[in-house]
């Protein structure tokens, strides 16, 4: 099975419908937690402190708001128009 880089998945995201990319972040979101989760477990305990997680959370949020393209419907741009 060929492996795709992370930008044609990147660009493939880009092309979902909004619930598609809801379904898709559902459908990461357990991998990405065991994965921070395990990452974690072996760091040493006071190496970082969790409101940097949150901070970096929030900065790719940012990021990623930044490089939407608007010609496009995107889970950003669904999320944000449903909160006004």
């Amino acid at each position: 099975m060929p492996t795709a880089t992370l930008d044609e998945i990147k660009r493939l995201a880009d092309d979902l419908a909004p619930m598609d990319q809801v379904r898709l972040i559902e459908y990461l979101v357990p991998r990405l937690a065991r994965v921070v989760a395990e990452a974690q477990s072996a760091a040493p305990a006071g190496s970082g402190r969790s409101t940097d997680a949150w901070e970096e959370f929030l900065r790719l949020g940012e990021e990623l708001a930044h490089r939407d393209r608007p010609e496009l419907s995107t889970l950003t741009t669904g999320v944000l128009s449903s909160r006004r």
